[in-house]
C-alpha cells in the first residue's frame, strides 16, 4: 500500500499502571516468539509467499501460541516483513550474511479485531479473550484529535497498529488510517 492511500497516526500512551504493565509484557513476548517461529519455517520449508505459510503453520501455530485466525495473520505478515528487511541489509551488512533474521521483543504489530482503536484509546485483546484498554495520553490525542474521531464514526478504516513497549511504563503507538 502506497503512502498516497494511507496515513501514519503516531500517539503515545500515558503511562500505565504496573498492573497493566504485567499484563502487556507477556504479550509482547508471546508476539516475538510466534513471529521468530514462523521466521524460521519460512527459512527451513523456503516458502514463497505468505499465503503458503499460513497453510503450512496454521494448526502448529494454535497449538502453541494463539487460536485467533487474524493473530496468526498478523504475525506471518510482520515475519515476512521481517525477512525481507533482513535480506536487503544483508546485501549491503557483511556481518548479516551468514545469521537469520530475528525479530526483537518490544513491538507488536496487530489489526483490527485484536486492536481497537477509540477517540480516547485503544483496547488490546488477549490470548485469553481479556480486554487491556491504553489510554492515549492528552497532548499527542489533541493533535490527532480529528483522525481519531474519523477512525471512531467509521469515515476512515483502521489499518494495522504498531504498538513500541517503551521501558518506562508507556508506549508508542502508531496507527495506519486507509484514506
Amino acid at each position: 500500500m502506497s503512502g498516497a492511500e494511507s496515513e501514519i497516526v503516531k500517539l503515545a500512551s500515558v503511562t500505565l499502571t504496573r498492573d497493566k504493565q504485567d499484563r502487556i509484557e507477556p504479550e509482547f513476548g508471546r508476539y516475538a516468539s510466534a513471529t521468530n517461529y514462523v521466521i524460521k519455517v519460512i527459512l527451513k520449508e523456503h516458502f514463497p509467499s505468505g499465503s503458503k505459510t499460513l497453510e503450512h503453520v496454521r494448526e502448529d501455530f494454535s497449538n502453541r501460541f494463539d487460536k485467533r485466525e487474524q493473530y496468526l495473520r498478523d504475525v506471518v505478515k510482520t515475519a515476512w516483513v521481517e525477512v525481507g528487511r533482513h535480506r536487503r541489509l544483508a546485501e549491503i551488512v557483511s556481518s548479516m550474511r551468514n545469521k537469520p533474521p530475528v525479530f526483537k521483543e518490544g513491538r507488536m504489530i496487530l489489526s483490527h479485531p485484536i486492536v481497537r482503536v477509540q477517540e480516547k484509546g485503544l483496547n488490546l485483546e488477549t490470548q485469553d479473550r481479556n480486554t487491556i484498554p491504553i489510554p492515549f495520553d492528552k497532548p499527542s490525542r489533541n493533535r490527532a484529535a480529528s483522525q481519531l474521531h474519523e477512525l471512531a464514526t467509521g469515515r476512515k478504516k483502521q489499518g494495522r497498529v504498531r504498538m513500541t513497549w517503551i521501558r518506562e511504563g508507556y508506549m508508542t503507538i502508531d496507527i495506519r488510517m486507509d484514506i
